[in-house]
């Protein structure tokens, strides 16, 4: 049977309107791919810019800190550091941040404090801390059971041997927490505990004193029984027009405000636990350059004043 011209028109029709759909699909699909490849290639590039901008912020820090401590002997809420940076607009993008005193807060670390008085302050105040936030008092020696350098556990401790029973198991460290994120790990920390007491700790390479003129009303009740929320307060608002130039100073407030005798306030208040100078700081900042969004953050530890350097960063998407 022979096939009409007709018919062979119409398959000949067919196969070149094949062969310009197969193109089509082909160009569209490179032309998607090209274009999936110049984003990306603008995303990258955004990124290493938003990265040496952000690398340009903590250099910046650094700076600001040694030139601090040049013209100043103590740290307080009220310096040019303690203040929020607005965004700076610089060429197709801003940068942001703030920067925090760590030793506002309770360095749990310092429950590896190897002397034992030095110790048992910390112990003290950690205890007060968790009392005053409505949680097991334990809970302290759980933390110094995780950061001392034994496995004996202390009374309402845990040690490996609790660890170990775990599903998967897992020793104490023994050693210093490095993210107080690391607490998750311990008994009884569950996230609601957790997220309840970040705002007022840290965990901090090196056994740190207690700044009074940055540490909130939460930490300043810790320090002592009788600190009361009314006796913090006021210190709070003392210090913004006079904070302490020495502990001293921190010393004879509490004298007048409590009518204690000046040995009671200076045996709870000695200067292995109190400083007006502080070493840590931490660093929330964010770059924003075309379709990178970065958020930055990093602690920063002054040796001197001449010498800071970093000591941790972190850097993710930022959220909008």
């Amino acid at each position: 049977m022979q096939i009409s011209k007709n018919n062979q028109q119409g398959f000949a029709l067919i196969t070149v309107l094949l062969i310009v759909a197969l193109i089509t699909i082909i160009a569209t699909q490179l032309i998607y791919q090209q274009s999936l490849t110049i984003q990306r290639s603008a995303n990258m590039l955004h990124q290493a810019q938003a990265n040496a901008v952000s690398f340009g912020l903590e250099t910046w820090i650094k700076k600001g800190l040694r030139l601090d401590a040049e013209s100043s002997d103590i740290d307080h809420l009220e310096e040019e550091w303690a203040r929020p940076m607005i965004a700076i607009p610089f060429e197709e993008g801003d940068i942001s941040g703030q920067l925090f005193d760590l030793q506002a807060k309770i360095n749990l670390n310092n429950l590896a404090e190897p002397t034992k008085e030095k110790r048992e302050l910390w112990q003290a105040i950690v205890k007060r801390f968790f009392i005053n936030q409505e949680l097991e008092e334990s809970l302290e020696a759980v933390v110094s059971d995780w950061v001392d350098e034994d496995n004996n556990a202390l009374l309402g401790g845990a040690e490996s041997d609790t660890y170990l029973l775990r599903s998967p198991a897992y020793r104490a460290a023994n050693q210093k927490l490095v993210l107080v994120q690391e607490l998750g790990l311990l008994e009884g920390f569950s996230p609601a505990v957790i997220a309840k007491i970040t705002p007022n700790v840290a965990t901090l390479p090196a056994i740190t004193k207690i700044n009074i003129n940055t540490a909130n009303e939460t930490v300043l009740i810790a320090l002592a029984d009788w600190m009361s929320a009314e006796i913090a307060n006021s210190w709070v608002t003392e210090r913004k027009l006079n904070p302490a130039k020495e502990t001293a100073d921190f010393r004879k407030f509490m004298v007048e405000a409590t009518a204690f005798e000046d040995d009671e306030v200076n045996q709870d208040l000695p200067d292995t636990i109190i400083s007006v100078t502080s070493q840590f700081f931490y660093l929330e900042g964010r770059v924003n350059y075309g379709k990178a969004k970065q958020a930055v953050s990093a602690i920063f530890m002054r040796e001197n004043k001449k010498q800071v350097r970093l000591v941790q960063r972190w850097v993710g998407i930022a959220s909008d």
